[in-house]
């Protein structure tokens, strides 16, 4: 008994984008979560372009083309590019329209058989029959690869409210304050992310960009409540809250009888936590991989290393490399040099800093783009840099994501 040809685990955003891709190439579909039609309450934000490239522009809600950044100094830099904020109602109706054919069950899954030519899914009492199985059930995913060292998470905690004054200047979003002024410089880093929401509501929330051990959501609440009194902006009334944590560094998907998918497939920015546009952009190509291997292969496991190549080609794995070396190189900086590194790399050319938080430069590309930015910083934060990339390991990183590169030109 084979089942359906894929089945897919999790509801979030990149479950029901698989699940919607593998619709769309004519694959039988199954899907199956805990609460497969639960609404998604966290702020997803992305650059058009990124929604663009994944031919999603329509699920952008508010938009600002005055976008604010604040490093060192009392003062702001204005980003040449269009920020959004996704309308998550309006995803989910555009995927689940294109998933319209799509089996969906409330359900856990709790273990995984292989039979022969497919796989066997448990949830509870059930037992759901697949040639392919993509785990889009988050970090840790249900069937995902298990961290050997802690990770680093970047934390947030945030509120839609109305205020008494504006905390940011009307009509503009803030994607990065790093305005320590309230607390004295203190460690941790953290920074205000902002945006006007229009008919007199806001977003604000305090982001710890990557901590290991994670910034603690309570010091990021008082930071939160610190920053807007300095500003004298008042809470006259809380809409919503918002708290989120989630791994910048989770495994790697190891090649098995499952695809990885979102964030259960470490498809998570190690060095922005940005991953629902990535997401949306991956899926029709793992759909179109999976009905080609569907047609070819029988054995489970060569369907699914399939899958897990059109996740994660060679070359992005090279990318991700390099991100994960620049996450080190986040971690290891205190705040004052955190600014000053920021700053520097806001001052690169638009392209060479968009081609790093968008995943479209090449390994070659990035390794570039890094050496600008230590030409760019201040002597300090080079030797600190320098002192976290001049490791055995750094250095394996290195040429591991660079050298094939070139010595395949």
């Amino acid at each position: 008994m084979a089942g359906v040809d894929v089945l897919v685990l999790g509801a979030g955003p990149a479950g029901w984008a698989a699940a919607a891709a593998c619709a769309r190439a004519g694959l039988e579909t199954h899907l199956v979560a805990p609460a497969p039609h639960a609404r998604w309450t966290q702020t997803y934000g992305a650059w058009l372009d990124e929604l663009a490239a994944a031919g999603a522009t329509a699920v952008a809600g508010h938009q600002w083309d005055v976008v604010r950044v604040r490093t060192t100094g009392p003062g702001f830099r204005t980003l040449p590019r269009t920020y959004c904020v996704i309308d998550n109602d309006r995803l989910r109706q555009a995927l689940t329209a294109d998933a319209s054919t799509v089996a969906v069950t409330t359900g856990r899954a709790s273990h995984l058989v292989e039979r022969g030519d497919h796989v066997v899914v448990k949830t509870g009492r059930d037992e759901l029959h697949a040639r392919a199985v993509i785990d889009a059930t988050g970090h840790p995913a249900v069937f995902g690869a298990r961290a050997s060292a802690p990770l680093a998470h970047q934390t947030a905690y945030g509120v839609v409210a109305r205020f008494s004054k504006p905390p940011i200047p009307a009509g503009t979003m803030c994607l990065m304050d790093f305005d320590a002024t309230p607390f004295a410089r203190d460690d941790p880093t953290t920074f205000l992310y902002a945006m006007d929401l229009g008919d007199d509501r806001w977003f604000v929330e305090e982001t710890s960009l990557a901590g290991r051990p994670a910034v603690a959501l309570r010091v990021l609440q008082r930071r939160l409540e610190l920053r807007l009194a300095d500003r004298c902006a008042v809470a006259t009334k809380i809409l919503a809250t918002e708290r989120c944590a989630f791994a910048m560094n989770a495994p790697l998907p190891r090649d098995g009888p499952v695809i990885a998918f979102g964030a259960a497939a470490a498809m998570v920015h190690p060095a922005t936590g940005y991953h629902v546009a990535f997401a949306l952009q991956r899926a029709a190509g793992l759909a179109k991989t999976l009905r080609q291997a569907l047609d070819l292969h029988r054995d489970v496991r060569t369907i699914a290393r399939a899958g897990h190549r059109a996740v994660w080609p060679t070359d992005a794995l090279r990318r991700d490399a390099l991100y994960r070396l620049g996450l080190e190189v986040v971690l290891a900086l205190d705040t004052e040099s955190t600014q000053k590194f920021f700053d520097g790399f806001f001052d690169l050319p638009a392209d060479s800093w968009r081609g790093y938080v968008s995943r479209t430069a090449s390994p070659l590309t990035l390794q570039r783009t890094m050496a600008r930015l230590m030409l760019r910083v201040p002597a300090d934060v080079r030797r600190r840099v320098l002192q976290t990339v001049a490791t055995p390991r750094s250095l394996r990183t290195i040429a591991g994501a660079v050298a094939p590169t070139i010595l395949s030109r």
